[in-house]
Parts: C-alpha cells; sequence; structure tokens
C-alpha cells in the first residue's frame, strides 16, 4: 500500500480536533499561587522544575468525574470535525491509559481509575470519527531516562533534570517508549500517531536508528497508520506520511506531502485558568480555510478543565465553526488547493467534477457587498455561480484577465460567505 493511499482520507477530511489534557490541567498554570513561567500550561513541572515527587502528587488529585468520552467527540462532530487527536502522554510521562510499561497513569495512580483513551475509542467509533494518539517519544520526565529539552528548561542543571546518557535513554526508549507505543496500537487500533519533536536537542536521541524503529513497529501492526515528521522535526525519515508545522504556523505555500497546522484556541494548548487571549470563530475559520486552500489540514486544540469539561468559550467557538461548516462544508472537504494564484479577497479551493467542469470555491474575506470582485486568472468558460450558503444566483463576466464577479448586495448579512463558480476544465 502506497504512502498516497493510505493518507488519502487525511488529506479529504481536513479539520480535526486536538486535545491537550492531563495531570497539569488541574494546577492550570498556576503553582503555588503564582503564574507558572512557561505560557503553556502543560510544561507546568518543567517550566518550573518541580520535583518529580512533588509534581507526581497531582495523580491524587486527577479525578475528572464529569469527563464524559461522547460528549466530547459529540462537540467535535458538530464542531465539522473528521478525527481526534489527544496527548496519550505528553511530557510529564503520565499515560491516560493502563499501561503496563509504568504505574504512572490513570488507571494505577489517580482515584478516576478509569481508562479514558479506552472510553474515546469507543466514542470515536460510534461517532465514525478517527481516532489519533499524541505520543511523547524523545521527552519523559517521569525520571525513567527520558530526555528534557534544555531550551525550555533553563539548563541542564537542578532539581535531576538533566539530559540522560545514551544508556539510561536506551532503557527508556525500549521499556517504556517502545512498550507503550505497541499497547496503544494493539489496545486502541488508532488511525495515526502524532510524535513531537523541534530542537537540536532531540537529534542525540531520536536518531535515524530509532525512528525506523518506531516507525517499523507501528506499521509491522497496523500498515495504514499515520505517522507524522515531527517524529523527528530537524530530519524525518522519508517514510513519514504527513507533515506537521511548528505549532500556530501558517506556511505560504503548500508541500507534496500531505500536511497539517496544529493551533490553538487561546495560547496555551493545556487549560490555563489566567489565559483569556481567546481568537475569534471567525479567525479559526479563516486558518481552516487558508490551509485547505494550500491543500492542508487544520487540527484545532482545546485543553480541558481538570473536571473533564470544556470550557463554554471553548464551546462557542467551535459551534459557530461547525455551523459555518454546515452550510459551506462541500468547499472544504476533499477539495483541493487553489488552481489560481493568491487573491487579495480571501482564498480559493477547488473541486474537479466527473462531468468535465470545476468547481471554485471564493472564500470572500476582504469585500464590499454589491461591487464586483475580479478573480484573476480565471479564464475558463463560467457555467453556474452561486452562493454557496443561500443558493443565490450571482452573475460574471470574463476577460482575457481574469473573471469579474458580480458580488450580491445580500452577502453583507453573511459571514465568512463562500461563492461557487463551476467552470469548464480547459485541460
Amino acid at each position: 500500500m502506497s504512502t498516497s493511499s493510505i493518507s488519502d482520507w487525511f488529506a479529504h477530511d481536513r479539520f480535526g480536533m486536538f486535545i491537550h489534557w492531563g495531570l497539569y490541567s488541574n494546577p492550570a498554570g498556576v503553582w503555588k499561587g503564582e503564574k507558572a513561567k512557561h505560557s503553556y500550561s502543560e510544561w507546568l513541572q518543567g517550566g518550573n522544575r518541580i520535583p518529580r515527587e512533588e509534581y507526581q502528587k497531582l495523580t491524587e488529585i486527577f479525578d475528572p468525574t464529569e469527563f464524559n468520552a461522547e460528549e466530547w467527540i459529540g462537540e467535535a462532530k458538530r464542531a465539522g470535525m473528521k478525527y481526534f487527536l489527544i496527548t496519550a502522554k505528553h511530557h510529564d510521562g503520565f499515560a491516560l491509559w493502563p499501561t503496563k510499561a509504568s504505574t504512572y497513569n490513570v488507571m494505577d495512580a489517580t482515584p478516576f481509575g478509569r481508562d479514558i483513551l479506552g472510553e474515546l475509542a469507543e466514542a470515536c467509533r460510534k461517532f465514525n470519527i478517527k481516532l489519533g494518539f499524541y505520543y511523547s517519544h524523545w521527552q519523559d520526565w517521569e525520571g525513567t531516562g527520558g530526555d528534557i529539552c534544555s531550551v525550555h528548561m533553563e539548563g541542564e542543571d537542578g532539581e535531576g533534570y538533566q539530559h540522560p546518557c545514551q544508556t539510561a535513554f536506551a532503557e527508556y526508549w525500549d521499556k517504556k517508549c517502545l512498550v507503550q507505543v505497541r499497547e496503544l496500537m494493539e489496545n486502541y487500533s488508532p488511525a495515526f500517531f502524532w510524535f513531537d519533536t523541534w530542537s537540536e536537542d532531540s537529534y542525540t536521541m531520536i536518531t535515524d536508528e530509532r525512528q525506523n524503529e518506531l516507525i517499523d513497529l507501528i506499521k509491522e501492526i497496523d500498515p495504514a497508520c499515520l505517522v507524522n515528521s515531527r517524529i523527528q522535526f530537524l530530519k524525518p525519515s522519508d517514510r513519514v506520511d504527513f507533515l506537521s508545522m511548528m505549532d500556530n504556523s501558517y506556511p505560504e505555500e503548500g508541500f507534496d506531502k500531505p500536511w497539517e497546522t496544529s493551533g490553538t484556541l487561546n495560547h496555551s494548548w493545556g487549560y490555563h485558568a489566567l489565559d483569556f487571549d481567546w481568537k475569534s470563530s471567525e479567525q479559526l475559520i479563516q486558518y481552516l480555510i487558508g490551509n485547505a486552500s494550500l491543500g492542508g489540514n487544520y487540527q484545532l486544540n482545546v485543553g480541558p478543565m481538570g473536571t473533564g469539561l470544556f470550557q463554554p468559550a471553548a464551546i462557542r467557538r467551535l459551534r459557530e465553526i461547525g455551523a459555518w461548516i454546515d452550510v459551506n462544508g462541500e468547499s472544504l472537504y476533499g477539495t483541493q488547493a487553489s488552481p489560481l494564484g493568491k487573491m487579495p479577497w480571501g482564498k480559493i479551493t477547488s473541486r474537479p467534477l466527473e462531468n468535465g467542469t470545476t468547481v471554485l470555491y471564493l472564500h470572500l474575506w476582504e469585500i464590499q457587498p454589491d461591487t464586483a470582485l475580479h478573480v484573476e486568472g480565471l479564464t475558463a468558460n463560467v457555467v453556474e455561480a452561486k452562493v454557496l450558503e443561500t443558493g443565490q444566483s450571482v452573475t460574471t463576466e470574463s476577460g482575457a484577465q481574469g473573471t469579474w464577479v458580480q458580488l450580491p448586495a445580500e452577502l453583507a448579512t453573511l459571514g465568512l460567505p463562500v461563492i461557487a463558480v463551476v467552470v469548464e476544465r480547459t485541460a
């Protein structure tokens, strides 16, 4: 099975939910009455250099009794998301499933004592949502030989946070990382893995040999399971299935491989009680469509509270995005990148049809209703044009340099409107 064929679903689906949730969700970016040093709440242990024994006592209060897997996946479904990704194990080393590799997990170490991943896997099957796992293969702060990132942990000394020797990392790799990835594959059958590196620190540990060993393990169990490029961001294997951009990074050009941006609703990935920097629904939709216009995906992150609930501000944005997708979804799912250049007024996605025509979806961001819009380079014969949400017909006039599209005055009442223009294919 070729890489292109197994990743077809990923390129088609375009939109997924990312979840950062763990022990850090209860302190929520605040430690001993003060705002945590790192602005990402999931970096609490590393950023504040909390002694391991002290941080690991957070297991005693991890009891998210309001967690409901079906409610989470239902929100993803209503938002128009097609796949779901969760931090099975983040950098702190704590596992959200009953792993046999360490007692530092939700079943053995917390009063909650439930298999979070198992419940989410069942809910994903019910709602026909594909399941993926974030797994921190490079960093692990439990104290079992995993690495640290000196860039974010202010050097390598103090409180036992140093780079491990190769022997210690090899033991972590063999006895924890590989064991846990095998468990995740065999117990939950994920559709994809999202690994995480970004600095030169990682390269001495995540070597070419270890990349291939990890990919081999996954592909031997399920050849169709996708692996992302941040398995080694600086030097990913040619065998990775899709490219992951840096955090909240939106490129200006597309790529040959399927690719995605993972982005946040506000600033922190994990729930942060003092993070009020929320992005608007309109901005989030623009990120989604901007990537789709270049052939890319968008994974929008939610940081659930320690109780297991989504914040109301998160739910509002998810539902507003879902309402937009309800009427404009055909301009997103299964579309291709724009065949035209950049436009000053918005973005374009496209869809070739079997009858020899192509639909160009004009996503209008900067417009004046009741004026004419120029689509530079669109010289093909226009068969039909209409507002996607309302079905209102739109008049066009083609010329040697492009096509003029008359914008109805009624567009003023629509948020981020889309005009579907059907044209004859010239090749």
